[in-house]
């Protein structure tokens, strides 16, 4: 069995970007995190805590969110879902999305979104 923790909507005001103007004045970024881990049939008792806490998954990006400032969305997206395997032991992968409608474009674009979709074997040092 496959269980998934989602955590769409998450908001913060963030100072990440390839310019100098978003690093300094900062934006609005969106981010939506699906977590999948495995399940047991024992894990139906009503004993059981959270698999993986909404709450913990949200502290855990806000506290990247709001600190390393990133020039590449992508690679923001990469740090949060690095950091959350590495946290949730139990989780197999993690999508991490993270999106920006205050754009500094001259042109006319709803919005930029960066996505990764990562394993925990994709970090794990190869010999």
């Amino acid at each position: 069995m496959i269980g998934r923790c989602v955590v769409n909507g998450m908001t913060f005001h963030a100072f990440h970007g390839f310019l100098e103007v978003e690093r300094e004045l900062g934006q609005v970024f969106a981010v939506d995190v699906v977590l999948d881990f495995d399940l047991k049939p024992e894990d139906i008792a009503p004993s059981v805590n959270s698999i993986v806490n909404g709450n913990e998954v949200y502290d855990v990006t806000k506290n990247i969110m709001m600190g390393t400032k990133f020039r590449s969305t992508t690679s923001l997206a990469l740090a949060i879902a690095k950091e959350l395997l590495s946290r949730f032991k139990q989780v197999k992968s993690a999508d991490v999305r993270v999106g920006r409608k205050q754009l500094f474009i001259a042109g006319d674009v709803k919005e930029i979104l960066a996505e990764v979709s990562c394993s925990r074997e994709d970090f794990e040092k190869k010999s």
